[in-house]
């Protein structure tokens, strides 16, 4: 297992900067802008409505139902009510009193449920915006993930690239809403709240203005804090992702070896280490937050003394000539109890964008490991002016091919040689000779360091990688099913392959025989890696996944290592007839089975020691092959 802060790659660019990375979310935005605009004007509209709803009701309610003060012409008019009844009168009266309440409670209930309504409907809204964003960049990911070569995800955990596309993809979500539309919301709301509090009185505006300066010095000094704990954290549960991966795949390992206690304990101690980093986050946050809120609490607290004072001295309000219109000409009950609304949500807003600063950091690091996904080159990639792939009439070269996983640790050195069509050609040698590596680098899943691979004389880095691999069949050691039926596991190389051609692949593989006699033949579903099936049935599947292509190349690795004797026998015998006029090359450690082709190259230590057929490499004295043979038929023998 890996070790417990594994699972992540280290990117040095991966800490995205705010600004950054909102510019690079710009191409998955623009998509949305029209619905990003709808919602903007209504949420404006809304906060606009909040505000003339809390500067009436408090004064209907407090200053007219409660202590009886007329109407202004301006609230008449709004409400619908005679003049000489509620405004021109010095005191109301108890039925204009009673009047007025229910007045308050219908536009207090009418204003409550719209708000409700609005709101609702602007949450669900704005999460339909965001999560297609999200898929984009999804889609974007994996289409990427997909492209790297495999030099790359030799190197990053399978669990790694799942957090990658799951969890940081989603940080793009975020960093729109709590990066630009809440900052935006909560920006607009803590400017109309001081406008307003400013036309009651510019000095309490003044107070609350000065508590917002130690709260940004707060702020930016909690970055590099945040900054790590973010990356940290994501990086423990990376690994913990990764961990729950290689335990579920490599189940039957584990127990095998009653290895569970072992498995649970590993990810016991990896999930505590998750929790405790995301712990730590959470805490520094926290205590950003704490701070904000103790500066503004300061403020508001000021102003709440200062308003109380101004209430008691009944001073003229600043902005007469605009609250008035809702009856604040002096400072009063009603406007003590409005101007603290706005009070306390200056408050409220400041320790929300203390908040929101807090999650930016996270999601820049977040959002900076899904971009970094984004920004690997694929290694394979179509030159300028790749063309269609070539006709296979004088076979596969490769020329002084060398190749190297890692720079310094060669693993073919110098590979020269033809594989001519109507041709079985076996690479044969020990464990770790490069005889795999042969074949990935034919399909292009690497590039060659140096030399070249052919087919008739065209150089395979200028075809055209899709044109390359549709020419290309392929039967790896690893027997990757599907969990869909049996006839779309063998047409997943061909998507249109007709039911009679799947039928006569499956014949040929030898799997026909037993896929009848399965109670829904080729329309029964596999399970989870084709767990319904045994190794060598899931072996003689793959094979007939390659024959239905009809490529005019095959790549055999290790093809019957899980075959009788008997069926091996039949499965090969069935591919030679079936590929007359393809070049075929074999992987395999099974003498009987290297003993049927025409041609055998024997690698040792990354080089072509040798080459001819069997006959001829057993007639050397001394020989490689002859020695290989001799080892492997030994082993048989002694094993049997």
């Amino acid at each position: 297992m890996a070790p417990d802060d594994a699972g992540s790659r280290p990117e040095p660019d991966a800490d995205l900067k705010l600004g950054t990375a909102l510019w690079r979310t710009r191409a998955y935005l623009l998509p949305q802008l029209r619905h990003f605009v709808l919602y903007g004007v209504l949420t404006a509209f809304t906060m606009l409505l909040e505000v003339g709803a809390v500067l009436l009701v408090y004064d209907l309610l407090t200053n007219k139902v409660l202590q009886g003060e007329p109407l202004t012409e301006f609230q008449a008019g709004l409400l619908a009510v005679d003049p000489e009844r509620f405004v021109a009168v010095e005191t109301l009266d108890e039925a204009a009193r009673l009047t007025l309440r229910t007045v308050f409670l219908v536009v207090g209930g009418a204003l409550v449920a719209v708000g409700f309504a609005l709101g609702t409907v602007l949450t669900y809204y704005l999460t339909w915006i965001l999560q297609r964003v999200n898929q984009d960049l999804r889609l974007a990911m994996m289409d990427a993930a997909v492209h790297l070569s495999l030099r790359y995800h030799d190197d990053a955990p399978v669990g790694d690239g799942i957090y990658r596309v799951y969890q940081d993809s989603a940080m793009v979500t975020s960093v729109v809403q709590n990066g630009l539309i809440e900052p935006a919301t909560a920006l607009v709301s803590l400017l109309v709240a001081l406008v307003t509090v400013s036309l009651f009185a510019p000095w309490l505006g003044v107070l609350l203005l000065i508590a917002v300066v130690p709260s940004v010095v707060v702020a930016r000094a909690f970055v590099p804090r945040l900054r790590r704990g973010s990356a940290r954290a994501r990086a423990a549960n990376s690994a913990l992702t990764s961990h729950i991966q290689e335990s579920v795949h490599g189940v039957r390992i584990l127990k095998a070896h009653q290895a569970e206690g072992r498995a649970f304990e590993s990810f016991r101690r990896r999930s505590f280490r998750a929790l405790d980093r995301a712990y730590e986050l959470r805490r520094s946050v926290a205590l950003l937050n704490l701070a904000v809120f103790l500066l503004t609490a300061l403020a508001a607290i000021g102003g709440d003394y200062l308003m109380a004072q101004w209430v008691w001295a009944e001073e003229p309000t600043f902005g007469y000539g605009v609250i008035a219109l809702v009856g604040f000409a002096v400072w009063n009950l009603g406007a003590f109890q409005a101007a603290q609304d706005r009070t306390a949500t200056l408050a409220a807003g400041s320790v929300t964008l203390a908040n929101l600063w807090s999650l930016l950091q996270d999601m820049g690091v977040g959002l900076g490991r899904a971009f970094f996904l984004l920004d690997q080159e694929p290694e394979v990639r179509d030159r300028p002016g790749a063309v269609a792939m070539p006709p296979v009439e004088r076979g596969v070269r490769f020329r002084d091919v060398d190749f190297a996983y890692r720079p310094g640790v060669p693993v073919l050195r110098g590979v020269s040689f033809t594989a001519r069509p109507g041709t079985v050609t076996a690479v044969v040698g020990v464990s770790g000779a490069g005889k795999s590596t042969l074949m990935r680098l034919l399909l292009r899943l690497y590039e060659v360091d140096a030399g070249a691979i052919e087919i008739d004389g065209v150089d395979i880095r200028d075809l055209r990688v899709q044109a390359l691999r549709d020419g290309i069949g392929i039967v790896l050691q690893e027997n990757a099913l599907f969990p869909t039926t049996i006839a779309d596991n063998i047409r997943f190389a061909s998507p249109g392959a007709a039911d009679a051609a799947v039928e006569a692949a499956a014949a040929t593989a030898c799997a026909d025989e037993f896929v009848r006699d399965l109670p829904e033949g080729y329309a029964t579903e596999l399970g989870e890696r084709g767990a319904k099936l045994s190794t060598g049935q899931r072996q003689r599947i793959s094979i007939a996944r390659a024959v239905v292509k009809n490529a005019p190349i095959l790549l055999l690795d290790e093809p019957t290592a899980s075959l009788d004797v008997a069926t091996e026998r039949r499965v090969l015998e069935g591919l030679a007839d079936w590929g007359r006029d393809k070049v075929i090359f074999l992987v395999t450690h099974r003498i009987g089975t290297i003993r049927r082709a025409d041609r055998i190259l024997f690698l040792e230590d990354g080089a072509l020691v040798e080459e001819g057929d069997h006959a001829s490499l057993m007639e050397r004295p001394g020989g490689r092959y002859r020695a290989f043979v001799t080892t492997e038929s030994g082993d048989a023998a002694h094993a049997s």
